[in-house]
């Protein structure tokens, strides 16, 4: 099929080469597949200048769209707010749009006391989180950013039976939310984990009352509760957002039909967590969103393992809530993921970790974030243990960059791909493209350009040229319900990561778009699911021309790469549509992972 490929003529291709009649509901430029339903569930859009979910950055630093998805730092460098205060300017020459903060409060001997073991009962005392707010006011954010403030379900030795404490937890919640609102942050980052042995606050087999007390009867109690932190939440911070790192997503998810989870839950860790969230939907206004971080990604490695997460969270997990509130969790809750740094940091005799790609942990890193990022719905929050973002205040963690060599650049990469693209073209020497004739100078002036092939469909009836009217030569499509102009590029290896790019105008009706595809080693299209759709950037240029750009990943299975130019919707001979300046190239690796005897020993 290859030679049958890189033919003029186009009757012996595949059909529909360029599938150009619509774009589908369903993209991806990373290996694995994604089913129809999901994407529309997403609410892809296929943005200016690429394919992706996370637009570049505004002059600000602020993403241009601020309901795409946003990476989030957090781990064991979380800074207080006076450590975010000294610190913030340090912290925003990384890759991210929010971090999470360890709030405190000043004790009666005028120190800072750590103050996100909310699940316990002690009194706080409101005035002991002046100092706190008014760091967190003064912080100077030049990027914005979405912020939180920490919140652990700890000590949890709270019995959901036991009123006087659990008055207590909720005015923890209510403090907590004041502070986040009067700070100036997006919300709270609640953390369920038990990290104080023997308690833990949704296990039933931990509660006091268990043997006066069912399951039963402590699922409908610990709702009550939850139902109480929401209305005392709201009424401090009404549009709040709390970003979750697991709410249900670690609970067994009910077969369809089965007609209640309970028997799965009783002996749970976290049995108790979706009464818990169910009480929160029931007091949840709609200004309130509501994000299930996935903790269960720490060790996912494909885009599929993403992608089915997606899917499990939006379709089976609403099954573990009480039927009223299972819309309402599909409108109000969101999917997170997180991605676990230490895991692409430790040595492969450690239980968590994660290969590298083609010898890089930061393109594995890349990768994985990326594939977070597509199958989310606000945020991808990245956890670490053994290194910082933060400048250190006597930790003693390196840098991240230090513990995985390029995640800097990896992060960047997967959140702004367009940036990434248009750095590596500004640098791009002439070498380095892989396509043929690539600015469309060879070839006779009305006849079809040196190295490119044509296809348009069979109801279609326009031309293919190449136009040098107006003095620099172009490729011309004319007249043409659906086609493009196509070349192939072969010898790529999956998980290489492209640039693509393209310069077009139009005038009259039609569309002009890049559609990537893929070829086996034997010339066959595959991973068809995989193909890339990339659109023109909304402002044109003075001289009408607008830029096409975006990153492709070559997914598993495939050894080329056909570039395709395209343009539908044309009615006649006047509408018409021109490419030139057309780019594949190798984007360039970030860097590979040091050898065995160089890697920072891990405890």
């Amino acid at each position: 099929m290859v030679e049958k490929l890189g033919l003029e003529a186009t009757e012996d291709l595949p059909a529909d080469p360029g599938g150009l009649t619509a774009v589908p509901d369903t993209f991806y430029p990373e290996d694995g597949s994604m089913a129809d339903g999901i994407f529309r569930a997403l609410g892809l859009v296929l943005t200016a200048g690429a394919v992706m979910l996370t637009p570049a950055p505004s002059r600000g630093g602020e993403p241009a769209d601020a309901g795409l998805p946003k990476l989030i730092a957090t781990g064991w460098d979380h800074p207080t707010p006076a450590q975010f205060r000294r610190h913030i300017a340090a912290f925003e020459r990384w890759p991210f749009q929010g971090a999470v903060i360890a709030p405190t409060r000043t004790g009666p001997d005028g120190k800072e006391v750590g103050s996100s073991f909310a699940f316990g009962r002690d009194h706080w005392d409101e005035a002991a989180f002046a100092a706190s707010t008014a760091d967190l006011q003064a912080a100077k954010r030049a990027r914005g950013g979405d912020y939180f403030l920490l919140i652990n379900a700890n000590p949890g030795d709270v019995d959901w039976f036991d009123d006087d404490g659990w008055a207590q937890v909720v005015d923890h919640w209510r403090l907590l939310a004041r502070v986040a609102r009067q700070g100036g942050l997006k919300g709270l980052l609640y953390d369920a984990e038990p990290y104080a042995p023997p308690h833990a606050q949704f296990s039933y087999a931990r509660q006091e009352g268990r043997d006066r007390h069912s399951f039963a009867e402590y699922a409908a109690r610990a709702r009550d509760r939850g139902r109480d932190v929401m209305r005392a939440v709201v009424a401090e911070y009404p549009n709040i957002t709390i970003l979750a790192y697991r709410l249900i997503s670690d609970l067994p998810m009910p077969a369809p039909g089965q007609p209640d989870a309970l028997s799965m839950l009783e002996g749970h860790v976290y049995g108790l967590c979706p009464a818990f969230l169910d009480g929160w939907l029931d007091a949840a206004p709609p200004s309130v969103v509501i994000v299930e971080g996935n903790e269960n990604a720490y060790r996912y490695n494909s885009v599929a393992e993403f992608d089915h997460a997606y899917v499990t969270l939006t379709t089976r997990a609403p099954r573990l809530l009480s039927p009223e509130n299972r819309a309402k969790y599909r409108a109000q809750v969101q999917i997170s993921h997180g991605i676990y740094l230490d895991a692409h940091g430790n040595p492969p005799s450690s239980p968590w970790y994660i290969d590298p790609m083609g010898g890089s942990r930061g393109a594995r890193l890349e990768a994985n974030v990326a594939a977070a990022l597509h199958a989310c719905d606000g945020y991808v929050w990245i956890y670490g243990e053994k290194g910082r973002w933060w400048p250190s205040d006597g930790s003693g963690f390196p840098a991240w960059p230090e513990v995985i060599p390029g995640a800097d650049q990896a992060l960047l990469r997967a959140v702004d791909p367009t940036a990434a693209a248009r750095r590596r073209i500004a640098a791009l020497g002439p070498e380095e493209n892989r396509l043929k004739n690539a600015s469309f100078t060879a070839g006779n002036p009305g006849g079809s350009p040196e190295h490119w092939w044509t296809w348009q469909n069979d109801d279609s009836h326009g031309k293919f040229d190449l136009d040098t009217d107006a003095g620099a030569a172009s490729a011309r499509i004319r007249g043409v319900s659906s086609g493009c102009f196509a070349q192939n590029i072969p010898g790529v290896q999956p998980g290489e990561v492209y640039v693509v790019s393209a310069r077009c105008r139009g005038k009259g009706a039609g569309a002009p778009s890049i559609r990537v595809r893929w070829t086996d080693a034997k010339g066959g299209w595959t991973a068809e699911d995989r193909d890339v759709f990339i659109l023109p950037s909304p402002p044109a240029q003075p001289d009408g021309w607008r830029e096409l750009i975006g990153l492709v990943r070559v997914p598993h299975g495939a050894a080329g790469i056909v570039l395709l130019l395209s343009a539908s919707g044309q009615r006649g001979p006047s509408d018409v549509v021109w490419f030139d300046d057309a780019v594949v190239a190798p984007l360039g690796p970030v860097a590979p992972a040091p050898a065995e005897k160089d890697r920072r020993p891990q405890p």
